[in-house]
């Protein structure tokens, strides 16, 4: 490959490469988890977004600024995850920073590339140092690439990868939970990951061992697309929620949801999915629960794309939340915001809580977690046993507000019998005889249980 300069055929390769190399490397990334539990899904959500981009993409393209705006969409569709969402907004940077160009110099990349760290950064409501954003900015500000007149593009290359390294080995530094946690920004080292493929590439020195997908990705605006031709019913208010779980994503179907996507931890669904839900519905507003942080920003983007005045994102970050938003819908009520108060309008009083097992041995906001023990956990991991019912009362005990509380609703996981629920609900009401308890057969996969406690 002649490295002076990249054509939209070299950058197909280079991209094709970089994400051989994440894909391959998902698993590690995934286990860079904060918590020790089996959620991290960052390694995931960046390869499958940034294989959107690929597979949006015509490899014999020519153009360097063409072939990024078909990458960029592909990624824009493909996010899932705020750190797709992420990666997708540094792309859309990086291919507006080239989008004239049919062939791309190293100073050209350089301009692309701080572009795209701005764009990052402007995805974020609030930025927060010590993540991924930090990992693109700081590889491009360092003295190296400010101080050098780059020819050619491997030594370009070999630079950027030297100062991603030393910028996330320092994100442990910036951020209190990556040190407590003894690990690095698990989106940093998937960018890493992502630029050691292009240079690899740039070297010839091409990944072998992922078979390249032939078929053409669907078409997003196709005017005669299956779902714009399908009969709907005209509604005033639709919803469309993202849940994980056959129990979770039956009980929000017969709550009157209208679109259930199948997504939450370890599977976060992508922008597409939630646009692709959009067209089957024929409503004058949607209303989106995401049900999961981590799966907001992709809620949002996807809004964005369909029609910011008509979709409305409601942030709930757990099924918790979207279980008490769904508790409280009027369809009679005259406007989109009335309905959107009262659906909101008691979140801030719910709080949700899960049990998990353990990943490995750990020591989190002061508990010590051993590696296949049950841990209870809020936002912060505050309980830990080889039991799982004093792993849960731990749990309770260390709620601040429990006095507070009125109604518990206990979702089960899909190992846990309705033996072991009621079981485990008898204690809890010993316990705590003003509270009362319900009990919703959610089937979760990472969650053994989780706790509506509002």
């Amino acid at each position: 490959m002649d490295a002076a300069v990249l054509t939209g055929e070299d950058l197909y390769s280079l991209f094709t490469n970089g994400y051989r190399n994440l894909k391959q490397n998902a698993s590690i990334v995934d286990a860079l988890n904060v918590f020790p539990i089996p959620d991290g899904d960052t390694g995931k959500n960046m390869s499958m977004t940034w294989l959107g981009g690929i597979e949006n993409t015509d490899k014999e393209e020519k153009s360097a600024g063409k072939m990024a705006r078909s990458f960029s969409k592909g990624t824009l569709l493909s996010a899932r995850g705020n750190s797709g969402v992420i990666l997708s907004q540094f792309v859309r940077g990086f291919s507006q920073g080239i989008k004239e160009l049919d062939e791309v110099t190293p100073p050209d990349f350089i301009l692309a590339m701080e572009n795209a760290s701005k764009k990052a950064y402007a995805a974020v409501a609030v930025p927060t140092e010590g993540t991924m954003l930090t990992v693109m900015r700081e590889c491009i500000e360092s003295s190296e690439i400010r101080n050098a007149e780059y020819t050619e593009f491997n030594s370009l290359f070999s630079d950027l990868i030297k100062g991603m390294k030393k910028s996330l080995l320092n994100t442990p530094n910036l951020l209190p939970c990556l040190a407590e946690a003894g690990v690095v920004d698990s989106g940093g080292a998937g960018l890493l990951y992502l630029f050691e493929g292009m240079s690899m590439a740039l070297q010839g020195k091409m990944i072998e061992g992922e078979e390249e997908n032939t078929e053409t990705p669907d078409e997003f605006f196709t005017p005669n697309s299956k779902r714009k031709v399908q009969q709907k019913k005209h509604v005033k208010y639709a919803i469309v929620a993202a849940a994980s779980g056959e129990g979770m994503i039956e009980y929000f179907k017969n709550e009157g949801v209208l679109a259930v996507i199948d997504g939450g931890q370890t599977n976060n669904p992508s922008a597409k999915e939630f646009v692709d839900a959009f067209y089957s519905l024929d409503a004058d507003h949607i209303i989106v629960l995401p049900n999961d942080g981590n799966i907001i920003l992709t809620a949002k983007q996807a809004a964005k794309i369909y029609n910011p005045e008509k979709v409305h994102v409601i942030e709930t970050k757990s099924m918790a939340e979207g279980y008490s938003a769904m508790s409280m819908v009027d369809y009679s009520l005259p406007t989109v915001e009335d309905l959107i108060h009262e659906m909101t309008h008691y979140l801030p009083n719910v709080t949700t809580a899960y049990i998990t097992t353990a990943t490995r041995d750990a020591n989190i906001n002061g508990v010590d977690v051993k590696e296949g023990a049950y841990v209870g956990l809020t936002d912060d991991i505050l309980s830990c046993d080889e039991d799982i019912t004093e792993a849960v009362l731990k749990m309770f005990d260390s709620l601040p507000d429990i006095d507070d509380k009125q109604v518990v609703t206990v979702f089960t996981g899909k190992d846990v019998t309705e033996e072991d629920a009621l079981a485990l609900g008898d204690v809890l009401q010993e316990k705590y005889p003003l509270l009362e308890f319900g009990y919703i057969r959610g089937n979760m996969d990472v969650y053994a249980y989780m706790f509506a406690i509002e």
